[in-house]
């Protein structure tokens, strides 16, 4: 199992955006400038590699994983296809669930898929968001096994994102 988890956070480090020098200061002052709300125990934090945060779960062999785009990098584009963008490649169907939220006084599109990386079954829960000229993400990634298990601290970090400013 540990080695599913191992493989779930190098694709999700993987997949996340990094800053360039380039892209100037703005961007720089204002990604990972938010609040999350608080994860239970097992969750450890790791190092984020191109996200601003990320936490694995040894029991779960699940990942989170969160991640800003701001200025330069932001693409303000419909919720749905900055969705797809973040699984292309990795869900291998339609959405098993959608809901559109409400995070920080913005609608937030939440999706969960079944999904394969490098051959291994897990599932992906999905939230992106738009606020004040940045893209926020945030994934869960488990083995369907225990993705239940670890949604409700996905929900709870999700439910307390705050930008500061």
């Amino acid at each position: 199992m540990r080695s599913t988890g191992a493989l779930l956070l190098t694709g999700l480090l993987l997949s996340g955006c990094s800053a360039s020098k380039r892209e100037g200061r703005e961007s720089q002052r204002m990604e990972g400038r938010y609040r999350l709300g608080g994860l239970s125990k097992g969750w450890e934090e790791q190092r984020a590699g191109g996200a601003d945060r990320a936490w694995f779960n040894a029991d779960l062999s699940s990942s989170i994983y969160t991640d800003s785009n701001c200025a330069r990098r932001f693409r303000d584009g419909p919720l749905l296809d900055l969705s797809n963008h973040l699984i292309a490649g990795i869900a291998t169907g339609p959405p098993l669930r959608e809901e559109i939220l409400t995070i920080d006084n913005r609608s937030a599109l939440l999706r969960v898929y079944s999904g394969r990386m490098d051959g291994v079954r897990l599932q992906i829960g999905v939230v992106v968001l738009n606020k004040n000229r940045c893209t926020y993400d945030m994934l869960y990634l488990s083995p369907p096994a225990t993705f239940e298990d670890g949604w409700a601290d996905f929900e709870g970090l999700i439910s307390g994102f705050q930008v500061e400013h």
